[in-house]
């Protein structure tokens, strides 16, 4: 995957669609919490809930918009609208990372959330130094990554609030 869009801006973007879809998908079956179903589990052959609205009609979409309390509605159609914007290569992109994210266990998908939150709060230098890392582990085979991750160099480039984000967010990098 080419760096041409920056891989964090879309993490933020993608970790806002899951929970954004993922209240639209309850919102539209009527549910109250996240399902815990064994095809959620085993989510590589269910549908994500991006997937499921787009295979909706346009009445069936409206109407599950407006299933949804004002405040989530407009924030699901701001981000529905800035993803129609991108290119298609960014939405690829930005697709790609969302199954990502979406086939992990919901205790990871948090912590790639709250870490992505965290990321946001650091200075612009430090956000920097992270990124780079993510960057230059998105090169990396799993096994690379762990080593990585482990290694005397990472922990020199990043104090420990830092790892715990790089560490989270690395979850959701593209596969070799």
């Amino acid at each position: 995957m080419r760096w041409s869009c920056s891989f964090l801006a879309l993490l933020a973007v993608a970790c806002g669609l899951n929970s954004e879809s993922i209240a639209f998908a309850q919102g539209r079956r009527g549910a109250t919490s996240r399902p815990s179903s064994p095809e959620r589990q085993g989510r590589s052959s269910a549908q994500t809930p991006i997937e499921e609205f787009e295979t909706m009609s346009p009445a069936e979409q409206q109407k599950a918009l407006n299933g949804l309390p004002t405040a989530q509605r407009q924030r699901l159609q701001e981000r529905l609208q800035r993803f129609n914007q991108l290119p298609t290569e960014q939405q690829q992109a930005l697709k790609s990372l969302y199954n990502r994210l979406h086939q992990l266990p919901p205790e990871k998908q948090d912590a790639v959330r709250k870490s992505v939150n965290k990321f946001s709060q650091q200075t612009p230098e430090r956000q920097q130094a992270i990124r780079l890392e993510l960057k230059s582990m998105a090169g990396m085979s799993p096994k690379e990554r762990k080593a990585h991750l482990s290694s005397p160099e990472f922990r020199r480039k990043l104090n420990k609030k830092e790892q715990d984000i790089a560490r989270d967010m690395a979850e959701v990098l593209p596969p070799r």
